[in-house]
């Protein structure tokens, strides 16, 4: 029974094969990043000017935000509240780092790890193509 090794390691092989294939499959281009990246980083802006129109205007008319302490806000005017509630009380200045990006077309999930405030959390948040810019269409906030 000398094929059952060969037949192990070709096992491995395709073990191994399927899983980098999948992940060039879910690769971000460059220029996608790119754009992802800008619209993080004027959310992060936005915030640290206690800027509650301009946080709205990032996101899509029917997004969603789910925060593990507060609960879900749906809406742009929703979104907007939440917001001004938080900067009713000063929350700390922004500091957040995306970790990675995955492509599930046409969305982009964006993994960040965020500080706030000397507070450290998880955020995920899906991304939409938008004119101009990426919009966000969901967020999961968890401190």
């Amino acid at each position: 029974m000398k094929i059952t090794p060969l037949l192990i390691l070709l096992g491995f092989t395709i073990g191994f094969a399927f899983p980098s294939f999948a992940q060039e499959q879910k690769a971000v281009d460059p220029k996608v990043r790119q754009g992802i990246e800008a619209a993080e980083t004027a959310f992060q802006d936005a915030y640290n000017k206690h800027d509650a129109t301009a946080i709205a205007e990032l996101h899509t008319q029917d997004a969603v935000e789910l925060r593990t302490w507060q609960g879900s806000f749906s809406g742009q005017e929703a979104i907007q509240k939440m917001f001004e509630a938080d900067f009713a009380k000063p929350p700390g200045k922004m500091d957040n780092k995306i970790v990675q990006l995955i492509r599930v077309n046409p969305e982009i999930c964006a993994i960040i790890d965020s500080n706030v405030g000397g507070n450290i959390g998880d955020v995920v948040r899906v991304y939409v193509p938008g004119y101009p810019t990426w919009k966000i269409r969901m967020t999961y906030v968890r401190f």
